[in-house]
């Protein structure tokens, strides 16, 4: 069961809203109803027991890259000083290695997950800070549950979209930059960049 529940989080972890539709002002319950209505549809696809375990990386995929900020995620994660130190063809590959990994360590898990597993999903109320908003959800099956908080930020660009999210109280943004600071004092951003190639996701307890 625990490996159930963590694989649930992964999934949830790297799902947001399932549309980039902008809003006028930034409205915070706006956040919330696409939050909402996107991991509904992620679950949808878990439970297609007609679509291989491909197929439904793909399809999830449809649904969060376009209001992810894997950008700024990745950016977040190594901090300020040490993003300063890469020159732009070292940004680019760290970004591009970084959201790979990202998402292949939590679509390893996919296939742990059943679709036949009843999940319960509580969303509480949008909190807005300035132009963010951040969203609780409390996941659950059977005896087993987890506290999670998105985190959202508005652009007029590109709308609301998610740039951190909290497991149990622990941030997903900081837990990596707490690797990455490791890494570096030791390593230089060359030998940093091909250990990133192997980099694991942070441990959900």
């Amino acid at each position: 069961m625990k490996k159930i529940i963590a694989a649930f989080i992964s999934i949830l972890l790297i799902t947001a809203a399932g549309s980039s539709a902008l809003a006028a002002e930034p409205d915070p319950e706006a956040a919330r109803t696409l939050l909402e209505s996107s991991i509904r549809e992620v679950l949808e696809v878990l439970k297609d027991e007609d679509l291989t375990e491909e197929a439904q990386k793909e399809k999830i995929e449809s649904i969060i890259d376009p209001v992810f900020n894997y950008d700024l995620i990745a950016r977040l994660s190594l901090g300020r000083t040490h993003w300063g130190k890469l020159d732009t063809e070292q940004r680019e590959i760290f970004v591009d290695r970084f959201v790979t990994r990202l998402k292949d360590s939590y679509f390893e898990n996919i296939a742990i997950i059943e679709g036949d597993e009843e999940t319960a999903v509580d969303f509480g109320e949008a909190e807005m800070d300035n132009n963010r908003v951040h969203i609780p959800v409390k996941a659950g099956m059977d005896d087993a549950s987890v506290d999670m908080r998105y985190k959202f930020h508005y652009s007029d660009d590109e709308g609301w979209r998610v740039y951190d999210v909290e497991i149990s109280g622990v941030s997903i943004v900081s837990s990596y930059r707490s690797q990455f600071n490791q890494v570096l004092a030791t390593s230089s951003v060359d030998e940093m960049l091909e250990k990133l190639k192997t980099l694991e996701a942070p441990a959900v307890e």
